[in-house]
């Protein structure tokens, strides 16, 4: 007879590699697999619901987690990740609603995907605003969706910015969960800008559209930025703003904000001026609050007006310290 408890750790320590690997998918096969062996660890379903968390699966994930709570009702660890999952489903399910988008493509949408996918083992949509590849490729319906956020998001930001693109955008998404397509990405992150779009996701189908539409906010915003400061934009004014742009702050993270602040671990703004890649994951994610934080201060003081004449005063070389205060009259500091 094999040793089922040691053959559920195998299970079990290969869902974790995978986790930190962002193979989400395979994490989830693995930990499943592993709970055929072995079904008496909270922090297996604990952790079984933050892989389902990530590809945006959040009943699931929740069903994992009341699971986890009957093994241990006490857990701190699992509670405060129910709350955090709870909120991500709210928000995510609500801004898609909100958006109200159209179920059925019109037949010229459908032509189209015909006319480009015919030979292809991608989703193409080709126009003049945008050129968008999906890999693999998705559902019409899906495609279509993903289009009318798009040109939501051109509109939107556009707007909030006074810049709209003068040229075709182009923007890759690959779900790296099925996808053969190498990217130098690293894997915490999501999405990138570097003169196109590109946006990846990890999931066993469909993308979650909230969350995919919150990166593609992030993202046109980054582009929109470096347009308009010719590319001298301070680093953490470029996330903070694309940050701020793409969704408000959570419940959660405004709390993991105070936390580090009350620990004195919040960076100044030299320290945040640097590439976020070079931080550590802990340091990586209280840099994107604080950045946000502080860019959404600054529209709160005096609204994207605002904004665009310091981008103005940024694309002249006038350095961020001295913008600053030509346009707030003040400094601006980490806390």
């Amino acid at each position: 007879m094999p040793d089922t408890s040691a053959l559920a750790m195998s299970y079990f320590q290969q869902a974790a590699a995978c986790y930190q690997q962002a193979r989400y998918v395979d994490s989830i096969q693995n930990y499943l697999s592993g709970l055929e062996y072995d079904k008496s660890h909270y922090h297996i379903y604990a952790d079984l619901a933050k892989a389902y968390e990530m590809v945006g699966k959040w009943d699931q994930a929740l069903s994992y987690l009341d699971i986890a709570l009957q093994l241990c009702p006490d857990s701190t660890t699992i509670l405060r990740r129910q709350a955090r999952i709870r909120e991500e489903k709210e928000y995510y399910q609500q801004i898609i609603a909100e958006a109200k988008l159209i179920d059925v493509p019109p037949p010229e949408f459908i032509r189209i995907l015909e006319d480009k996918n015919l030979q292809s083992p991608q989703s193409v949509v080709d126009d003049n605003i945008l050129k968008l590849s999906v890999d693999p490729p998705l559902m019409p319906k899906t495609l279509w969706y993903i289009c009318q956020l798009i040109v939501r998001t051109y509109k939107d930001v556009g707007s909030k910015l006074d810049c709209f693109p003068d040229h075709q955008v182009i923007i890759s998404i690959i779900n790296t969960g099925k996808s053969h397509i190498h990217t130098d990405m690293p894997s915490w992150a999501s999405g990138c800008y570097d003169g196109h779009i590109l946006l990846k996701y990890c999931g066993d189908g469909e993308p979650e559209l909230g969350v995919l539409w919150t990166l593609i906010r992030h993202e046109w915003s980054h582009l929109l930025v470096d347009k308009l400061t010719h590319g001298n934009c301070p680093h953490w004014f470029d996330e903070g703003l694309a940050q701020t742009i793409a969704r408000p702050l959570l419940s959660f993270e405004k709390h993991t904000l105070k936390q580090a602040k009350k620990n004195g671990t919040l960076p100044s703004l030299a320290g945040l001026n640097q590439p976020f890649s070079q931080f550590s994951t802990s340091e990586r994610k209280i840099a994107y609050l604080q950045s946000a934080t502080i860019v959404s201060s600054l529209i709160g003081d005096a609204g994207f007006h605002s904004i665009r004449n310091l981008m103005q005063l940024i694309r002249n070389d006038t350095p961020i310290d001295i913008a600053l205060q030509l346009i707030y009259d003040r400094r601006i500091v980490s806390d």
